[in-house]
């Protein structure tokens, strides 16, 4: 298993902010067929992801990175 680079964590991050509630459904403005596509659409870029570092990534590891690095 190799080192996860600080610029993967941050897009690791990026991507867990966008799944949140808020971001996922945009404050209620959108459908849930439309949240459940974006949903899709942004676990493929996690997968990408994953894949491109060889490692499974939680969205706990993330947010475990977060606390412990605040410049991400």
């Amino acid at each position: 298993m190799s080192a996860i680079t600080k610029e993967d964590k941050s897009k690791f991050l990026d991507l867990a902010c966008q799944l949140s509630p808020e971001n996922l459904c945009c404050d209620g403005e959108i459908s849930m067929a439309q949240a459940r596509r974006r949903a899709h659409f942004i676990k493929e870029k996690w997968a990408r992801l994953e894949k491109k570092i060889s490692q499974t990534v939680t969205e706990d590891d993330v947010w475990k990175w977060a606390r412990e690095d605040e410049t991400l």
